[in-house]
């Protein structure tokens, strides 16, 4: 990532960050879902298969967007970070979001996130293994 874009979106954090309120919401009252990812933390086609297809039968629409995109602002009405590395990418992509609900795996700056998937193990979890305990959660609170 160009040094220019990473200093760019920090000076633009404060002015991009999204005003509108976050909260728990069932998956009943989801229309469009986030899913962001970095290098490390990118999945396979059958996983990102299996995330469209589950999303799909909810009646929600999926769209992945990546670290190293152009322009990270996104407007959905789910976020969810798979990102391991809690950088300033996934701070920017995350707190300009316009989604009513944000999950992450790590607690960002300015409380962020409304739901976070933490790793308790000495080694971090895969990507799917953060997303299988976010689905079981999405799935629990309808």
């Amino acid at each position: 990532m160009k040094l220019t874009t990473r200093l760019k979106r920090w000076l633009c954090l404060r002015r991009h960050h999204s005003a509108v309120p976050t909260g728990l919401v069932p998956l009943s009252e989801l229309h469009s879902a986030i899913v962001y990812l970095d290098k490390a933390d990118d999945l396979s086609e059958p996983q990102k298969i299996r995330l469209q297809k589950f999303y799909a039968d909810k009646g929600v629409s999926l769209s992945f967007i990546y670290a190293d995109d152009e322009d990270l602002r996104s407007s959905s009405d789910l976020f969810i970070s798979l990102s391991s590395l809690g950088d300033i990418n996934e701070r920017y992509a995350a707190g300009s979001s316009t989604a009513r609900f944000k999950v992450g795996r790590h607690q960002l700056k300015r409380d962020v996130y409304d739901f976070v998937v933490t790793d308790n193990s000495p080694e971090p979890r895969q990507p799917m293994e953060a997303y299988n305990v976010i689905e079981q959660f999405l799935i629990n609170i309808q």
